[in-house]
C-alpha cells in the first residue's frame, strides 16, 4: 500500500514537471528577441520600411551602412552592424531576399503629355518666359578625359583608370533665356590648398562643400531663400520647375519664388536642363580641359612625363570652377530657347534655328557629355534618414521626460511662503547697502 502511494506522488510530480518544462519552452519560442540596440534596430526598420515603399532596391551591405549611419545620427557612436547583427535583424523583421520581375520603370510619357496640357497652360498664362525658370543638378568629373582618340592604325590606345573627382553643379536659366543664373558647385572641401588667400564670397559660383560633394536639401533651401530675397527687392514673381528629388524640399515658404514640381519620371521627356543645356555645357567644359592639357603639353614638349592623365590628374577644384563658370557664359540663348521648345515650348517661344554650335561639331562629343552620365549629384534618401533619426530621438525625449517626472513627483520641493522671500529680499537689500 505504502508503495502504491509513493508510485502515486512521483506520477505526479513527473507529469506537473513536464507540464512546467513544455509551458517554459513554448513561452520562450513566443517571446520576440531584442537586438543589442534597439534604437538602431527600429530605426532602421523604419528606414528600410519608407525606401522600400519608393521602390528603392535594397542590399545587404547598404543596410549594415544605413544601420550605422543612423546610429551615428542618434548619438550612438560606438554601434558596428556586423554580418552576424545584420542576419539577426533581418530574422526579427521577416526579412528575405527577392528578384525583381517585371519591366523596369520608364519614362512616363502619358503623365508629360497631361502636364503639358494642363498645367503648361496654365502656367503660360500666369507666368512670361523672363519669368519661368528650370533648375537642376548635374554630377561632374572634372578630371575625366575621354576614352577615345584618333592614333595611327599601328598604335595601340592604353587604358587608364578614369578619374572620378567630382563636383556637383546646380544649373537654373529662364526660358527666354536671358537670365543664366550664378552656378552653384558643391566640393568635398572648403579649406582646400588651392583656395588659399582666395575669398569663396568673390568665386564666379556658389561654392558651397560637405564630405560627399552632393546636393542636400539644406543647400538648396538656403539658395532658394537668398534668390527669393533677391527678387523681394526687385518686386519681381517668378516660376520654379524643379523635379522631386529628395534634395529638392516641398515645404519651403518662399513669397516671390512658386515652386512647380514636375510629375514623377517625366523630367527626361519635360525638363529643359535635361534636352541638352546641360550636355552643351559638359561638351565646352570638356573642350576647355583637352585645350588646357594641349597647352601644357606644349610647355613641357621634351619632358616625356608631361601625359594628359598625368596633367589632367593635377587639375584642382579652383581650375574646374574657372572652366565650368566660363562654359556657362558660353552656352548661348538660341540653344537655351531650343531645349524649351523640345519640352513643349514651342509653341509659346516661336521657331528657333537648329542647334549648329562649334561644340557639337566635335567629332566625339559623345563622349565628351557622356563621361559622367551616371555620376551622383544628390543623396536619394537624405531626408528619410534625418526623419527617422527625428523620430528616434524624440522618442527618446519622451521617454525620459516620463522618467523625470516619476522621480520629481517622489520629492517635491515645498512651495516658498512670503514670510521666506520677504527675508530674502531684505537680506539682499542689507547686502547692496553695505560698503564692501
Amino acid at each position: 500500500m505504502h508503495s502504491e502511494i509513493n508510485g502515486g506522488e512521483t506520477a505526479q510530480r513527473r507529469s506537473h514537471f513536464t507540464r512546467k518544462l513544455h509551458s517554459t519552452q513554448t513561452g520562450n519560442q513566443k517571446r520576440k528577441r531584442e537586438g543589442k540596440d534597439p534604437e538602431v534596430d527600429d530605426a532602421l526598420s523604419e528606414w528600410f520600411s519608407l525606401i522600400t515603399s519608393r521602390g528603392v532596391r535594397v542590399s545587404g551591405p547598404m543596410l549594415k551602412c544605413k544601420a550605422e549611419e543612423l546610429s551615428r545620427k542618434i548619438g550612438n557612436n560606438q554601434f558596428i552592424a556586423t554580418d552576424g547583427w545584420l542576419s539577426r535583424w533581418k530574422n526579427r523583421h521577416e526579412i528575405k531576399f527577392k528578384r525583381v520581375h517585371g519591366e523596369k520603370a520608364s519614362a512616363d510619357e502619358s503623365a508629360s503629355n497631361d502636364w503639358k496640357v494642363d498645367r503648361l497652360k496654365i502656367i503660360l498664362n500666369d507666368f512670361s518666359p523672363d519669368n519661368i525658370f528650370n533648375t537642376d543638378e548635374t554630377g561632374l568629373y572634372y578630371r575625366a578625359t575621354p576614352d577615345g582618340s584618333l592614333c595611327f592604325k599601328k598604335d595601340v590606345l592604353s587604358s587608364s583608370k578614369k578619374a572620378i573627382d567630382r563636383i556637383t553643379v546646380l544649373l537654373c536659366v529662364n526660358m527666354a533665356g536671358s537670365d543664366k543664373r550664378k552656378l552653384l558647385v558643391v566640393g568635398k572641401s572648403l579649406k582646400s590648398r588651392c583656395f588659399k588667400n582666395m575669398s569663396i564670397n568673390k568665386m564666379p559660383v556658389h561654392y558651397h562643400a560637405n564630405k560627399n560633394a552632393l546636393m542636400t536639401s539644406t543647400i538648396f533651401s538656403n539658395w532658394l531663400y537668398e534668390w527669393d530675397k533677391e527678387l523681394q527687392a526687385k518686386s519681381r514673381s517668378i516660376l520654379l520647375l524643379i523635379d522631386n528629388c529628395a534634395a529638392h524640399p516641398k515645404n519651403v515658404q518662399l513669397k516671390n519664388i512658386t515652386l512647380e514640381f514636375l510629375p514623377p519620371n517625366t523630367t527626361s521627356l519635360i525638363q529643359s536642363l535635361d534636352m541638352g543645356i546641360i550636355k552643351n555645357l559638359k561638351v565646352r567644359y570638356r573642350m576647355k580641359l583637352v585645350h588646357f592639357i594641349l597647352e601644357k603639353i606644349k610647355e613641357n614638349l621634351f619632358d616625356q612625363s608631361a601625359t594628359a592623365n598625368q596633367i589632367s590628374g593635377k587639375i584642382n577644384i579652383l581650375q574646374a570652377i574657372q572652366f565650368v563658370s566660363e562654359s556657362w557664359r558660353e552656352v548661348s540663348c538660341s540653344t537655351i530657347m531650343n531645349c524649351f521648345a523640345h519640352c513643349g515650348f514651342s509653341n509659346f517661344i516661336g521657331p528657333q534655328p537648329e542647334l549648329t554650335e562649334q561644340s557639337f561639331f566635335v567629332q566625339n562629343h559623345n563622349e565628351f557629355e557622356n563621361i559622367d552620365e551616371n555620376a551622383p549629384c544628390f543623396d536619394d534618401n537624405e531626408e528619410i534618414c534625418d526623419v527617422v533619426a527625428q523620430n528616434v530621438l524624440k522618442k527618446r525625449k519622451l521617454e525620459d521626460y516620463d522618467e523625470e517626472e516619476e522621480e520629481e513627483e517622489g520629492d517635491t520641493e515645498p512651495p516658498v511662503t512670503d514670510r521666506e522671500a520677504k527675508k530674502c529680499i531684505d537680506l539682499l537689500q542689507m547686502f547692496f547697502m553695505q560698503e564692501a
